[in-house]
């Protein structure tokens, strides 16, 4: 017998129609899901999120109890990786700029393969520092040479919107990775930490074939100049250095708001979970959609505008927690929090438009590679420099946020110099020339 309801038939076109909207709505998985370079590059970047999310939160514990290094040597072990991560995004740039970027991703990713499952079996502090060193040296300058392959194989309108498709599925990633790490620690077992370890050299494995597979043809040789003038583009560097600023606020619910909480009991130790995996679960849903607004160069200067008046607020509002009950305490971190997703989903796109738009064409695989130095300065200054703004209270906050606006100031003073210079780059050249470098 014939249904004459056709919901029964084929299930139910509305709710099939509704889950296509909702889908459709966070952008990101149509990138996921169409065939072609974009897909490949979200590949490696939700591959990367994961592998790199579980090593971070099963290294520490693997370091201790399995490679028999303390956690002061431990402490040692990440800074000198980060240090050597900071020094070495320049040359890795230079190289890229020579030999092709996409070759020289792909090398990166092999190398990295092979240093992390070799380090799934190190043992001794010097094993795990060499490993870690060298691992790197190879993630140098990663974020900005991906960018550069990005505008090398897509049209300029289509770069900002897969870009904010990367960073949203980057926080899937984490997400995965937090819950299956979390979940791999209640074994404690040698065995499943090395794993992790494992896994995430897999991950690099997946990124390598990735972008092997990215359509990016040479059609001219590389410059043959690679040097390290990049540094002396005093605009150029200034711009890095704001981008610096921007970037702390990536740490200052973990970091910051985690160090807050333990000097104002006031303030639920609870709530700092919880507003993170909020922030990045809007940050999955929003950062497709805000990209958008930051395609262009006065876009990207309307989202830094946008982006300090977010961050000011944040900052505002956690010092004022200092001095409050627990019920006002909780709503003004709730709203901090809320003012600083809304702050990066603006920021991100903005210095991904500016960081492109603004160097030159002939040496963009470098100058892309040396804006990392932002990402890595971060890593190794930030955590002090959100401890210091902690320990001096509410004023640390309202000195905090005034640095935002200090270099928002400069970032929009130097952007409107390197438009107006001679020397500055005017036109973005068609995305079909930029397929030299990958």
């Amino acid at each position: 017998m014939t249904s004459q309801n056709p919901h029964i038939t084929s299930g139910n076109p509305r709710s099939r129609t509704a889950l296509r909207r909702l889908a459709g709505s966070l952008g990101w998985w149509e990138t996921l899901t169409t065939p072609g370079p974009p897909r490949l590059l979200a590949v490696n970047a939700l591959a990367g999120a994961c592998g790199s999310g579980l090593a971070t939160v099963c290294l520490p514990l693997f370091a201790v109890r399995v490679a028999g290094v303390d956690a002061a040597r431990l402490v040692t072990v990440l800074s000198l990786t980060a240090g050597c991560e900071l020094l070495a995004a320049v040359p890795n740039g230079a190289l890229a700029g020579r030999f092709g970027v996409r070759r020289f991703i792909v090398t990166a990713k092999t190398a990295q393969a092979v240093l992390w499952i070799a380090m799934a079996f190190a043992h001794g502090f010097w094993g795990l520092l060499a490993l870690s060193a060298a691992t790197g040296v190879a993630r140098a300058g990663g974020g900005g040479l991906s960018q550069s392959v990005t505008a090398a194989v897509l049209p300029s309108g289509a770069r900002s919107e897969v870009l904010g498709s990367v960073r949203a599925l980057r926080n899937v990633g984490y997400l995965v990775s937090g819950a299956l790490g979390s979940a791999m620690l209640t074994f404690d077992s040698p065995w499943v930490l090395r794993a992790s370890l494992v896994v995430n050299g897999l991950s690099y494995v997946c990124g390598t074939v990735c972008m092997a597979l990215v359509d990016a043809r040479r059609a001219r040789r590389s410059p043959g100049r690679t040097d390290f003038s990049v540094l002396r583009d005093a605009p150029y560097f200034g711009l890095i250095l704001c981008a610096s600023v921007f970037g702390t606020s990536l740490i200052v619910l973990d970091v910051g708001l985690s160090l807050w909480v333990l000097r104002h009991p006031q303030v639920p130790r609870a709530l700092v979970g919880v507003v993170l995996v909020v922030n990045t679960l809007v940050v999955v849903v929003l950062q497709h959609r805000y990209s958008r607004k930051s395609a262009e160069l006065d876009g990207a200067r309307r989202s830094i505008r946008g982006s300090v008046v977010a961050f000011v607020a944040m900052a505002v509002l956690i010092g004022g927690t200092a001095e409050v009950s627990t019920p006002w305490a909780v709503v003004l971190v709730v709203a901090a929090a809320v003012a600083l997703t809304f702050g990066e989903l603006y920021e991100s796109p903005a210095w991904w438009t500016i960081s492109f738009e603004l160097s030159p064409p002939d040496r963009r695989d470098e100058y892309l590679s040396a804006f990392d130095l932002s990402g890595a300065t971060v890593g190794i200054l930030g955590p002090l420099a959100l401890a210091a703004v902690v320990a001096l209270g509410t004023l640390g906050w309202l000195l905090y946020a005034a640095l935002f606006v200090v270099a928002g100031a400069a970032a929009l003073a130097l952007i409107t110099r390197r438009t107006r210079s001679p020397a500055g780059p005017v036109d973005t050249p068609d995305p079909k020339a930029l397929a030299d470098h990958a």
